[in-house]
């Protein structure tokens, strides 16, 4: 699946999720409404193309920063910084994976680059519990990468339209990929919490 299809699907996924019950997770202090305006208006950016002085930019790439930018500004201060700061790891390991996944070993980009997102979203989950400090710490790490190589390889190859699905793709398989581990193991701990002690009373009558 080409990377601006599955980005796609992804968008669809998260969307149907938030809508079906995701809202109802506290989210901190990020109104409902905007994420509900974010999910609404990405799909309509995805094919747009927005010039800049510098080079020409995807849409959906820059209403994710935007979004990204009010969503560190509505985080308070202790937990913006911990976000940010485990942001700066994960973009740090997700760089060194990177490289060393690039050498040649005969794995699909593809899958190479679904595993790494799929291991921030894990990692960001073990740092972080709330939806909207993982997104945040996400998205600083993906968007630090992108920083260094507009650096590195100019902005043109940074901003290409094609790698910018790639990269909307990675960011929604992370985001995706933190919130079901989270779920998941509270699922886990509340089931645990049900039946253990009711199979310890068990086995000790």
């Amino acid at each position: 699946m080409s990377p601006l299809y599955g980005s796609a699907f992804l968008w669809l996924l998260a969307a149907v999720l938030w809508w079906s019950g995701w809202r109802e997770e506290p989210d901190g202090r990020v109104p409902r409404w905007a994420v509900g305006v974010f999910l609404a208006g990405w799909p309509f950016l995805l094919r747009m193309d927005i010039p800049t002085p510098f080079a020409t930019i995807n849409g959906a790439w820059a209403w994710t920063l935007s979004a990204v930018c009010v969503l560190a500004w509505k985080t308070p201060g202790a937990r913006r910084w911990t976000a940010l700061s485990s942001g700066v790891l994960l973009g740090a390991v997700y760089l060194l994976f990177g490289r060393l996944a690039s050498y040649p070993g005969g794995y699909p980009r593809a899958a190479t680059l679904w595993l790494l997102a799929a291991m921030i979203g894990w990692m960001a989950s073990l740092f972080l519990r709330a939806a909207s400090d993982q997104t945040l710490a996400i998205s600083v790490a993906f968007y630090s990468s992108v920083g260094l190589m507009a650096f590195v390889k100019g902005t043109d190859v940074a901003a290409h339209p094609f790698w910018a699905t790639e990269w909307t793709e990675s960011w929604w398989t992370a985001v995706l990929a933190a919130r079901l581990w989270t779920i998941g193991v509270d699922a886990a701990a509340e089931k645990a919490g049900r039946w253990i002690p009711r199979w310890g009373s068990r086995r000790g009558g």
